[in-house]
């Protein structure tokens, strides 16, 4: 068997991280009941899921919005200039518009730069991580601060009738400020591609969100948990010797058995879904930003749409500005 590849990274820091929820929220017991017609088909449905509450954008909210508003508070927060700024790393599915670009719409709206590095990743739930190795990157290459911003309005491309996304899927923005820094600690990646199962979660162009929940659930508890066993054996880490997992919240009930799977104390499972709803990709950062504390050594790891999954061992600085904004 082929020896899995683990890039490493290091004289990098993460600054700080917020998050920006829309006002909207909805009770999920309610809408399940309006979709299903059935109160205890509802309450089954919530119970199944975890999720208690979703956050929805009000319509015609961008996830370009979203994100400015989490990095224009982080900026602040973090006392850091525009002129500071070396690029901008935006991971969506649901940009603004096909062309400009959200990161080139963020440089200007943000007053970047503009000899800056700033593109897209259109990838879905597991593109956190991959925008974290990317900024990375470009934060030792620039030996610039590099803000990653990850966010998806997904309320916009699901029929309002599906049963299958509408108790499940939300919406958020959020910026990661990754920056150069003098550490030799290393933060450490891997990357899953099983592009043959990618039906079970798909966006048309043009299209909604289709969704078969049966066939992500196995590729979340046979692919991604030997996907992530395979990664703590081959780094030569325990699952708890982290201070905090922090996965994609595709549900509740999936993401505590996930955990169970990998050995992780119920204590160190940081969990924000039940709160604010599946955002895709940008769950892993609103968790830590709501959750977790600086200083903290992290096991990172978003799954779902690809079919594609990620998983990386990484540290907040000890002073990392943490917190949230609505929008």
């Amino acid at each position: 068997m082929r020896p899995m590849q683990v890039l490493k990274l290091r004289g990098v820091a993460i600054e700080g991280v917020c998050s920006c929820l829309p006002r909207g929220c909805e009770d999920n017991l309610e809408r399940c009941t309006a979709l299903f017609g059935d109160a205890a088909k509802a309450a089954n449905v919530v119970q199944a899921t975890g999720i208690v509450r979703r956050r929805i954008a009000a319509p015609g909210t961008t996830s370009l919005d979203l994100c400015a508003a989490a990095a224009e508070r982080l900026m602040k927060d973090a006392a850091v200039r525009p002129d500071e700024i070396g690029g901008v790393v935006f991971v969506t599915f649901t940009p603004a518009r096909n062309m400009p670009c959200n990161a080139c719409q963020a440089q200007a709206r943000l007053g970047l730069p503009n000899d800056i590095v700033a593109f897209d990743v259109g990838l879905a739930c597991s593109g956190y991580a991959y925008g974290l190795y990317l900024a990375g990157t470009l934060a030792r290459a620039t030996q610039k601060k590099i803000l990653l911003l990850d966010g998806d309005v997904q309320s916009a491309v699901v029929r309002a009738d599906d049963r299958d996304t509408v108790p499940v899927l939300a919406d958020a923005g959020t910026a990661t400020l990754v920056s150069p820094c003098d550490s030799d600690d290393a933060w450490e990646f891997a990357f899953l591609s099983k592009g043959e199962g990618g039906e079970a979660l798909s966006l048309p162009f043009g299209g909604t969100v289709s969704m078969d929940g049966f066939g992500v659930f196995k590729f979340v508890a046979t692919d991604v948990s030997a996907f992530i066993k395979s990664f703590l054996a081959e780094t030569g880490r325990a699952a708890a010797d982290f201070d905090a997992f922090v996965p994609h919240q595709a549900n509740v009930y999936m993401i505590r058995q996930l955990a169970k799977s990998l050995g992780v104390p119920a204590e160190k499972l940081l969990v924000s879904g039940d709160e604010v709803g599946n955002s895709a990709s940008a769950t892993v950062p609103v968790t830590i930003a709501r959750c977790a504390k600086g200083g903290q050594r992290l096991l990172v790891s978003g799954f779902g749409g690809g079919l594609s999954a990620s998983v990386a061992s990484i540290a907040l600085a000890k002073d990392a500005v943490l917190g949230s904004v609505d929008f």
